[in-house]
């Protein structure tokens, strides 16, 4: 062998070839490999867990730790529900947080509503607004969320809260009327109602709920035929505190139509009022009878303080009517306690109450305790003028009996100007503050006054024969006034008219006879083309057409 030559490549063993692999054939084992591996770690997991989780059961250690954690949560819920105010505002206040976790959105709801409940039950109701406003801000027309609307209602209603009780009490009626609920229906207009109804201060807000109300229960019929009575003589009330009185009286005669006075509603306000509506109608026994009975079913509800207020003032006037002004001062003075401090004092309720227990007490013949009262039914409080000229006209009654007829003669030109204001047509009525105002200026010396007065109280005043009548005392004031002022043309005038008041032989006729006489001494003569009556000052065939 030639030194540097290559050296002979190795022979080859029979049976000992070289193997050599393909790259697919490569990578698809070593996949499989791995494949197999993966699946025998899967295998592995599965019958790890699978034996676990049927162990980790079967032991009851998750099932215990899954109701302590419930009961846990349960527990604190209520304890919050039954805590003190401060904690039970505060879990309602961070109730994202505080109800975390409940994870049902329904009974979410329902520990809402029972947090609300809670927070009503101590009368913390505006605490519960927004998240009862919430609650109910979704589709609840199931009798359960009726049922809770009338609860929200009563509870708000409760609280002084009218705005929010009307719109709960509206959701239940809508609730239960399309739920064909229409026992339920009329429980809740009913109620609605007489929370309106209660209000001392009605106006036309609280007419048009009424009136609304009862176009809804009209279309419910005969069950709701005692409501409809009802609810008109609700109006009437409203009417009557607006100074309405025709409007009041026509709803008050409607709602008697349709009513079974044997039958009256639970509700104690309807007996009252159905009882007003009877003392107007002049039926005082079945009306004493009504009022009494709603009287013993009015309770210490705030809202129960205006009925019973105008129950008491009604049995008042029914024992004024019977002549026992000493009943009636007791139902007065029990109706005063009864509104104290539940009656808001720029209520006129009290302005009317003092003004009728002033008029008990002046027909009593105790004029400074009437005068105290008629003084308190003028405090300056922010109701209808027109309201003052009753206690004005008492006040001034008062001062004349009292003897001081300077601030009679004020009080009762203010009450002159009241009537010519706001009841021009009540002709009656202003004759009667003229004869007054006559018999003040006539006391403080001012005679030619008082004439005018009396003048324009015979003119006003309704033409009744007899010496007891209003229009006999003008003009034989007015005589007299005229013949202290030498006018003789004009007292013979009157002194002549007199005569056919009087019955003969009497010794008021006597009276009169010597003052014509008088009269006619001193020179007067009747010009023939003045006809008696027209000159003692009764008015004119057109002003007696139109009185009439």
């Amino acid at each position: 062998m030639e030194p540097n030559s290559p050296e002979p490549s190795p022979v080859a063993e029979p049976g000992e070839e070289e193997l050599e692999f393909k790259p697919v054939v490569k990578y698809t084992a070593i996949g499989l490999a791995v494949a197999a591996l993966l699946g025998i770690e899967y295998a592995t997991y599965r019958v790890g867990v699978s034996h676990g989780f049927t162990d980790g059961v079967n032991s009851g250690v998750v099932s215990e730790e899954v109701n302590n954690a419930a009961v846990e949560n349960l527990t604190h819920f209520m304890q919050v529900a039954t805590a003190d105010e401060a904690t039970l505002i505060k879990a309602v206040e961070d109730r994202a947080n505080s109800l975390a976790w409940i994870k049902n959105p329904d009974i979410r709801r329902e520990a809402e509503w029972t947090l609300a409940v809670a927070l009503m039950n101590r009368n913390r109701i505006s605490d519960a607004g927004a998240m009862l406003k919430e609650l109910f801000s979704g589709e609840a027309d199931s009798a359960v969320w009726a049922h809770r609307a009338l609860i929200t209602a009563r509870g708000m209603a409760s609280a002084g809260h009218a705005k929010a009780a009307g719109s709960y009490y509206r959701f239940a009626i809508r609730s239960f009327r399309k739920l064909g609920h229409t026992d339920k229906q009329v429980e809740a207009c009913s109620e609605l109602a007489e929370y309106v109804a209660a209000s001392t201060e009605g106006g036309e807000a609280q007419l048009n709920i009424l009136k609304e109300l009862y176009a809804d229960v009209e279309k419910i019929g005969e069950p709701a035929r005692l409501l409809k009575s009802t609810l008109m003589a609700y109006m009437g009330r409203l009417y009557r505190m607006m100074g309405q009185e025709a409007q009041a009286l026509a709803c008050f005669e409607k709602a008697l139509e349709g009513a079974d006075l044997d039958k009256v509603p639970g509700l104690a306000g309807a007996a009252v009022t159905m009882g007003s509506a009877l003392l107007e109608k002049g039926d005082s026994a079945r009306a004493a009878k009504l009022l009494r009975d709603g009287v013993n079913r009015l309770g210490e509800h705030p809202g129960d303080a205006s009925f019973l207020a105008s129950a008491l003032r009604d049995l008042a006037r029914i024992e004024m009517d019977n002549g026992s002004a000493e009943n009636a001062l007791a139902l007065l003075y029990r109706a005063e306690g009864a509104a104290m401090g539940r009656i808001d004092d720029n209520s006129s309720y009290w302005l009317c109450l003092y003004d009728q227990r002033g008029w008990v007490n002046l027909t009593a013949g105790s004029y400074q305790l009437a005068m105290s009262d008629f003084n308190k039914a003028l405090v300056d409080r922010p109701v209808a003028e027109a309201l003052r000229a009753q206690p004005l006209e008492g006040a001034g009654r008062c001062c004349i009996a009292l003897g001081d007829v300077q601030k009679a003669e004020a009080y009762l030109q203010q009450a002159l100007t009241l009537r010519e204001k706001h009841y021009s047509s009540d002709k009656a009525v202003m004759g009667r503050v003229c004869l007054l105002l006559g018999q003040a200026c006539d006391q403080s010396g001012k005679t030619a006054e008082a004439a005018e007065y009396y003048g324009r109280a015979v003119e006003m005043l309704p033409d009744e024969q007899g010496e007891t009548s209003d229009r006999f005392h003008a003009m034989l004031s007015r005589a007299y006034a005229l013949s202290q002022l030498k006018d003789w043309n004009a007292a013979i005038q009157v002194w002549g008219a007199l005569r056919s008041y009087v019955a003969k032989g009497s010794s008021r006729a006597r009276e009169v006879a010597e003052q014509f006489a008088h009269c006619e001494r001193n020179g007067a003569h009747l010009p023939e083309d003045v006809d008696e009556e027209e000159a003692a000052g009764n008015p004119s065939d057109e002003q007696s057409e139109s009185q009439s």
